[in-house]
């Protein structure tokens, strides 16, 4: 799998979220404190070191970067990789979306901006289980990527089978999140709502996959 582009595209948003991250905290006092976390309602409950915090987000992209990078050179099928470029491509822009995000808000809440951190990552991710979810229906066999269980690795038919199932309940799941952020139902009693059902599509295809193999078997 060619990973030249991907490669620099990774490194100009470290380089990006870096130098921002540099401008911010040389602007703030020596003793100043940024957020590192928020909990389901919105509000700020961890706070770090400006320059402990602020480098969150960049090394956050660097190091699922450089893990994405070897995956792609680790993973024994690259035939089906390659054949599966998309989903891969999808995980790997959507992990640096994430550290964007968390760039964004914290920069953003230590201007004094009214950042909705809460609405902006559950539709953040939901957009991002949603496409997840599309290119997922479409992957082929690989040990390093995808639903991996000991029956979707066994029978190429049970993973297509089973991907299938799981990319449609994904993208369920992400529209169900994506209504909830433009709703505003993001607070502290819909967490674990939104969580049960990403549970769901998560768990349900494990089972399913499980459910083929063992009729496969007993029809010999």
């Amino acid at each position: 799998m060619k990973n030249r582009v991907m490669i620099l595209f990774s490194a100009g948003v470290v380089l990006v979220l870096a130098a921002a991250s540099f401008y911010v905290g040389d602007r703030l006092p020596a003793g100043a404190r940024v957020p590192i976390h928020w909990n389901a309602a919105g509000q700020i409950d961890g706070y770090a070191g400006k320059w402990a915090g602020l480098m969150i987000a960049p090394v956050m992209a660097l190091v699922t970067s450089l893990l994405f990078l070897l995956v792609t050179v680790a993973e024994p099928k690259q035939d089906n990789l390659a054949k599966s470029r998309a989903l891969m491509l999808v995980v790997w822009i959507g992990t640096l979306c994430v550290a964007g995000v968390v760039e964004f808000s914290q920069v953003g809440t230590v201007l004094g901006w009214a950042v909705p951190v809460a609405t902006l990552i559950v539709g953040g991710m939901g957009l991002f289980f949603l496409i997840l979810g599309n290119q997922l229906s479409k992957s082929r066999p690989m040990y390093m990527v995808g639903i991996r269980t000991p029956w979707t690795l066994a029978d190429p038919d049970i993973w297509i089978a089973t991907h299938r199932l799981g990319g449609k309940l994904m993208m369920v799941a992400g529209l169900v999140w994506m209504v909830a952020a433009a709703c505003g139902w993001v607070g502290i009693f819909a967490a674990p709502v939104l969580v049960g059902v990403m549970m769901l599509s998560a768990l349900v295809p494990v089972v399913y996959s499980y459910l083929l193999w063992r009729r496969r078997t007993q029809r010999g």
